[in-house]
């Protein structure tokens, strides 16, 4: 018997379908557990994503780069930025030759929450693929990236 956490409640006659579906359906789960994940966190998922791409990033970012990192349309990127700067986790800096621009960086308290919230993230993370070995690591990125090359092509 299929367990609904885990199994797909359908059967496919097209593999490729079935294999498109069971991506989809892994993401759908790890959206859940994400969700349940930052229900007690001091922000959202959202926002945890955004703070942890300028956390990473060698240099600050503009807003149609972190829209890009993302996966976010531009004027929602405009909503995140706006709280989390009223939050004093990030500040807007004005780029001296565009004056329409500006570069996002991490507050000093951006850091510390940051910080201090990401070894539990990284916990749930190893938690989650915790299946896997490094070498399956290694083909499931090599796999996903390939349907994003296919997904891309479908979207031209």
């Amino acid at each position: 018997m299929k367990d609904p956490h885990i199994d797909i409640p359908l059967d496919f006659k097209v593999l490729a379908h079935e294999a498109l579906m069971n991506v989809w359906w892994t993401g759908t789960l790890l959206k859940r557990a994400s969700r349940r994940f930052f229900q007690d966190k001091p922000f959202t998922e959202a926002e945890f994503n955004l703070l942890i791409v300028l956390r990473h990033s060698p240099r600050a970012l503009s807003q149609q780069e972190l829209s890009d990192r993302l996966l976010v349309d531009k004027s929602n990127v405009t909503a995140l930025i706006d709280r989390l700067v009223k939050a004093g986790l990030i500040q807007r800096n004005p780029v001296p030759k565009d004056r329409r621009r500006y570069d996002i960086t991490l507050t000093d308290e951006g850091i510390r929450r940051i910080d201090e919230i990401d070894p539990t993230y990284h916990e749930m993370v190893q938690r989650a693929m915790s299946g896997l070995d490094d070498d399956e690591y290694r083909s499931l990125i090599e796999l996903t990236r390939k349907v994003r090359v296919g997904i891309a092509e479908v979207n031209r």
